[in-house]
């Protein structure tokens, strides 16, 4: 891969990351809607059965949890849009560049986005690969005793 081509595969690797952050934000909300549906259903049932305070205590600590959750959402959104902006500069950036073929800049890619190249990926560990690796050698270490 030359400058340029890793350049841009770089950009590709952040854009991908920004829309599964994107399909994160959607199963939030999803999950919101059903913690409101199901409070709203178990309404009745506590005004019938004299349990008010209890579901109202209940209402609360989802409200409070997802408050915290939106708040993240909200500041996640602006990072998003900046980085977007940020994309498209680096992209015209790197047109530019190709344009006056700087050939003789190059860089190491991150192995983040190295790994998932179909040409690297035998040459490094998948995070399963890794903690199962870790998980055996912590079964493997000696036990020190230690003698007074």
């Amino acid at each position: 891969m030359n400058t340029s081509q890793k350049v841009s595969t770089c950009l590709d690797y952040i854009d991908r990351r920004l829309e599964t952050t994107s399909e994160q934000t959607i199963q939030i909300a999803e999950m919101i809607i059903n913690d409101i549906k199901e409070l709203t259903a178990a309404y009745p049932e506590a005004l019938k059965n004299n349990r008010l305070r209890e579901h109202a205590e209940r209402v609360r600590t989802t409200q409070m949890k997802w408050v915290n959750q939106l708040h993240d959402i909200i500041l996640e959104q602006t990072n998003r849009d900046l980085n977007g902006q940020v994309i498209q500069a680096l992209q015209n950036f790197i047109n530019t560049m190709n344009k006056k073929q700087l050939k003789h800049l190059d860089f190491d890619m991150p192995s983040a986005v190295k790994r998932e190249q179909p040409e690297h990926e035998h040459e490094y560990l998948t995070q399963e690969q890794i903690e199962a690796l870790m998980a055996s050698d912590i079964k493997r270490l000696p036990v020190s005793s230690t003698h007074h």
